[in-house]
């Protein structure tokens, strides 16, 4: 196992997250793919619909216990 590796295993969950949102925030916007207007379109409308019908979907947890994931 490499350096790095064992420095970030000895750190608390803490600091384990604080690395991962220091990371996330490092990602350059411009280096994502830019988002279609075929997805923004079907993220509206999908919004649009969950705003005129609240308490319809399905909430996380009945999906992780459909998928066997413990949440």
């Amino acid at each position: 196992m490499n350096t790095l590796l064992k420095e970030i295993e000895v750190l608390g969950v803490h600091e384990k997250l604080q690395l991962v949102e220091d990371l996330w925030d490092s990602i350059d916007e411009e280096l994502l793919p830019p988002m279609s207007d075929a997805l923004k379109a079907e993220l509206d409308r999908r919004a649009t619909w969950a705003d005129a019908h609240p308490g319809s979907g399905t909430s996380l947890q009945d999906i992780a216990l459909s998928l066997g994931v413990r949440l």
